[in-house]
C-alpha cells in the first residue's frame, strides 16, 4: 500500500475510531484550495448561502491530506459586523480597517463568504456549508492599493447529515490567495 492510499484509509478511520471512543475528536489537516470565478453561479441557489448574497460566484477545489476530494462553489455575501464594545457602532461587509490618521484608506479589506463543499462521493459523500472571513492586507502601489497577504478563516457550520462525515464539524485556514491559484490550507476537522 503507498503512502497516498494509506493516509486516505488511515486518516478518516483513525478519526472515526477515536470519535467513537473519546465522544469528540479532532484530526489536524493540510492541503490546497482553489477557486475559479464562477458565471453560471451555481451556489446562487444554495438557502445557506443565499443569505445576504452578493453576486459574486467561485467555484471550489479543496484536498486535504487523507480525505476524498471536496468540490462546490462559494459566494461572497454582505453581513453586519456589529463592534463588541458598548457604542461602538456597525457595518456591514465588505468593510475595512483604516489606515492610521486616516479613516478613507483602507489597511485591510474585511470580506464575508458562505461555501457548500461536497466531500467523497456517491454513496458516501456528504455536503458541507462553511462560514467565511477573508482578510485582505492593502499595499499602495503607484497604480492605487492593491491586496497583499490574504488570510481566510473557514468554520464548518454545518452538513447535509449524510455520508462518511455526516457529523463533522471543524474550522481551516486559508494562507493566501486562493482565486485561480492553490493556496494551502490547514485546520482540523473534528467527529461528534
Amino acid at each position: 500500500m503507498n503512502f497516498r492510499v494509506a493516509t486516505q484509509v488511515a486518516i478518516p478511520l483513525c478519526l472515526a475510531l477515536v470519535s467513537g471512543v473519546a465522544g469528540a475528536a479532532c484530526t489536524p489537516v493540510a492541503g490546497t484550495v482553489r477557486l475559479a470565478p464562477d458565471a453560471l453561479c451555481k451556489v446562487a441557489g444554495e438557502s445557506p448561502v443565499k443569505v445576504g448574497f452578493t453576486g459574486q460566484c467561485y467555484s471550489v477545489q479543496l484536498r486535504l491530506a487523507g480525505f476524498p476530494a471536496a468540490t462546490g462553489h462559494a459566494g461572497l455575501t454582505s453581513e453586519p459586523v456589529v463592534s463588541m464594545i458598548p457604542d461602538g457602532g456597525a457595518a456591514a461587509t465588505p468593510a475595512f480597517v483604516p489606515q492610521a490618521g486616516t479613516q478613507a484608506v483602507p489597511r485591510q479589506v474585511i470580506q464575508t463568504a458562505r461555501t457548500v463543499v461536497t466531500l467523497g462521493q456517491r454513496g458516501r459523500a456528504t455536503t458541507l456549508y462553511t462560514d467565511d472571513v477573508i482578510v485582505m492586507q492593502m499595499v499602495p502601489t503607484a497604480a492605487g492599493l492593491v491586496p497583499g497577504a490574504v488570510t481566510e478563516q473557514i468554520v464548518i457550520r454545518d452538513t447535509d447529515k449524510k455520508g462518511a462525515y455526516a457529523n463533522v464539524t471543524g474550522h481551516l485556514t486559508v494562507l493566501g490567495n486562493s482565486i485561480d491559484q492553490n493556496a494551502p490550507v490547514v485546520g482540523q476537522i473534528c467527529s461528534r
